[in-house]
């Protein structure tokens, strides 16, 4: 005797294992959570990667190009794709916005495109899409902290992704953004907007 799932028409062996597929795979119920911080997730082995990528010190998987350390091969793979790689498969319909992972998208439709705003500061009138740029809001802005470090230098950041930026800037001189009137090479794609409003807006 087989139990089959309504929604995908996959069988089981037991209602058990039928129950935890439509939690995990349909309903995506997540009672699997981190004691250290406030991620939750509906696969165990999710909450394993997140565990050991954010709060363990394992990491033994390290990037060929640069100093990044991972504690799973995919998380290394994903990493040389969007750093070194600069895959960016997944765009936007509405724009001209490209990225690597399709969650991204997904946040920046929803913030984007819907101007869908759920998490409000308490502290001011600062709204975001997302719940960890609140917590980086509230971090940075109101409690003034820089908790990520740079070990090469005394440059301290309120968010990892100032980090990163300023380690492949700054040590690994990594400029991958190009004026196309010009030489000038830079970190951000920013900067290149900067420049040639300030060198080539006349010509």
């Amino acid at each position: 005797m087989t139990f089959q799932c309504e929604e995908c028409q996959k069988s089981f062996s037991t209602k058990v294992t039928l129950k935890v597929h439509i939690n995990t795979q349909h309903k995506k119920i997540k009672r699997h959570k981190c004691h250290d911080c406030d991620y939750s997730t509906y696969r165990l082995t999710y909450l394993k990667q997140h565990r050991m990528s954010n709060h363990d010190d394992k990491k033994p998987f390290v990037c060929d190009y640069c100093d990044y350390e991972a504690a799973t091969k995919p998380a290394l793979e994903r990493h040389v794709k969007i750093v070194h790689e600069r895959l960016k498969q997944f765009k936007c319909e509405k724009c001209d916005y490209r990225t690597s992972q399709r969650s991204n998208l997904n946040r920046h439709i929803l913030g984007v495109h819907i101007k869908s705003k759920p998490f409000k500061c308490d502290e001011c009138d600062y709204e975001t899409s997302q719940r960890c740029h609140l917590k980086n809001h509230v971090n940075a802005i109101h409690r003034n902290l820089k908790p990520f470090k740079c070990v090469q230098c005394d440059y301290e950041a309120a968010r990892d992704g100032q980090l990163r930026k300023h380690i492949l800037a700054v040590h690994m001189k990594f400029r991958p953004h190009k004026c196309h009137e010009c030489n000038f090479k830079a970190a951000q794609k920013s900067d290149v907007k900067k420049h040639i409003q300030s060198m080539h807006k006349n010509k």
